[in-house]
Formats: structure tokens, sequence, C-alpha cells
């Protein structure tokens, strides 16, 4: 239940702070059976977090560090927008969808004439937001029922649990290729042929570049759960031609002098360059980068469920010098 009540002069100080403080988890920092909550107002918004490697096992973490105060990575509008979680003092509101601050004036305060129960006590939680009226921010006041068991359908699960995702703390791919740096060759740099398949992969280790995660959060009596696993990844070989779709992690191919180079990966997520780099240059190099596609599939206690993806890009690329092998025929020594 939400009203908009009317303004009130009354200078307010700032009791708590609403942001949904969250989790960055890491592969090495999960820890079983940890839950975070924050106090804001009366209503509570609590986040946890399990985690499973793409080779099995599950862990779980929870930590109250995760701050926002610029950009907007971590708070997000009705519609999936990113937005700054900070406005000066006020927070970015999921409930309300503007910037606000828990404000609650003293009990005796006019502004809780419409919100007392039957022995005359103020309930809910009252909040001044920012408007922008006529190009001018101004302070409106809104009152909302946090009180247990109170409606909650001013709440957005999606909203919700796209903070949570980005408190997640997923991490960008680490680009594996097939390619080597050949003894004696160093300063060529990780080097391949033309005409023969190059293994593509990313890191499987660590469950943040690839994994499947469990995440729960609640806010103002609505809980939301999403289950957050990789969907595909995609690689731009770099060379113009079409990105490689993968929908698995890949294969990695450890350097065996032995092995085949035509040889083709076991999971079938591979790239044939058909042109060379400038040859006997070894400055000319392609780049390979590789963009992995989350899914994200939640479901909430009031009913709502969906799905959305999230994409995490490599920071770095891979350079690969491509060379091309040649025949040479020798002619048989002197008997």
């Amino acid at each position: 239940m939400l009203r908009h009540i009317a303004l009130y002069g009354a200078s307010i100080m700032l009791v708590f702070i609403l942001l949904p403080f969250g989790s960055q988890a890491h592969a090495d920092t999960c820890s079983a059976g940890t839950t975070v909550g924050n106090q804001f107002g009366t209503g509570v918004l609590t986040v946890e977090v399990s985690c499973s490697s793409a080779t099995g096992g599950s862990d779980s973490s929870a930590d109250s560090n995760y701050t926002n105060s610029s950009g907007g990575s971590g708070c997000f509008t009705a519609d999936g927008t990113s937005v700054a979680c900070f406005y000066d003092d006020y927070w970015w509101s999921s409930l309300f969808q503007m910037y606000c601050q828990v404000a609650n004036p003293p009990a005796d305060s006019l502004a809780w004439s419409r919100h007392r129960d039957s022995e005359g006590r103020p309930y809910g939680t009252i909040y001044n937001c920012l408007v922008l009226v006529n190009g001018i921010v101004k302070t409106t006041s809104y009152w909302a029922d946090t009180s247990a068991g109170a409606p909650a359908s001013v709440v957005n699960p999606e909203t919700i649990i796209r903070t949570a995702v980005s408190s997640l703390g997923l991490h960008p791919p680490t680009t594996g290729v097939g390619a080597y740096v050949y003894p004696g060759y160093e300063e060529w740099g990780l080097s391949w042929w033309v005409g023969a398949p190059m293994w593509l992969w990313v890191e499987t280790t660590d469950p943040f570049q690839w994994g499947t995660h469990t995440i729960s959060a609640s806010e103002s009596g609505v809980s939301v759960t999403a289950t957050v696993a990789p969907s595909y990844v995609s690689y731009d070989p770099g060379d113009g031609s079409a990105p490689v779709t993968c929908g698995n992690a890949g294969t990695v191919r450890p350097w065996n002098r032995n092995d085949l180079m035509s040889n083709h990966s076991p999971s079938r997520c591979e790239h044939t360059y058909m042109t060379t780099n400038t040859l006997g240059d070894p400055d000319s190099r392609f780049s390979v980068t590789a963009t992995v596609t989350w899914k994200v599939s939640w479901s909430a206690t009031n009913g709502q469920n969906g799905s959305f993806t999230t994409e995490m890009t490599s920071t770095s690329t891979a350079s690969i010098h491509i060379g091309e092998l040649r025949v040479v025929r020798v002619p048989n020594p002197p008997r």
C-alpha cells in the first residue's frame, strides 16, 4: 500500500539507508550458511548467495561491504535500466522508483494523521523522495505500509533480483585459446596456424566466470529467488568473421608437441582462421574476445516470476599471430 502525502517543511535527519547492500562474492571467499540483512526504517533487505562451479560442489557467500556511490552498476529501474545508487544523501528506492531517504517524523507530527493504528500509534514508514518539477528538483513525501503482513504490491521483484545479481559479482571471462608460445620463438607470443582448428574456452575453475548460482533477496515482505547460470559464450575471433557461439565452456588444449594440429575440440568450440597475419611481422595479430551471456530465472513469493539475461565481456583479449606452415621438399642425402 502506497500513498502520497502532503509536503512538510521541517528538516528531517536521515535515519537509515535503504540501499540494498549485497555481496560481492569471489571463488575463494564462499562460506556456507551466511546471510546478510540490512535494517532500514521498519523494513529489511536480505541477500543470500550460493554458488556452484562447473565441476560440481557448492558454497555460499554474503558480505555487507558492497556499495555503489557512482555509476549505477548496482541499482536498476523497473525496466532494468542501470542508475546510480546515490544522489547526494538519497538512495535509489525500488519501491518508489526514485531517490529517497527514510524520514519518519516525530510521532505527534501531522504527517502520521492518516497512518495510525487503533491505539493511535503511527505505523509504516515515511520517506522523503526527490521529484523533478519543471526542471527543478523538489522533495515530496511518501508513506508505505512496511508492517508485518502488509501488502507488498509496491515492490518490483525483478528490480530486487537485478540488484542482487549485480552484487553477486560475476567476473569477466578469461579467454582461453589453443595457441602456444613456441620454444625458441618467444618474441612471436601466442601463435597458431592458418587452416587448423584453434580450440576456444573460458575459465571454469572460477565459478563467477562460468558456474551456476542460486541467489535470494527480500524487501518489504517480498522474497525473490533466482538461478543464475551461463547460457552461452560468444567469441569474436578478430579476423572479421562471424562470432563463434558455444553453449558450453569449451575444452582446454594443453601444450603437447605430439598433438595433431588438425584435431578438433571435443566440445566443438573452436575457430579456424583462413587468413594469415602479415608474414614476418610479430606485431600483426588477431585479438580474441569472449562474452558470456548469463540467464537469470526468478520467482517471487507474491506469485510473480520471469527471466532476463545479462552479459560479461572479457576485459583483456588473447592476442594471436596466425602464420602459415609450408611443406619443404628435402632431397634424399647421397648414399
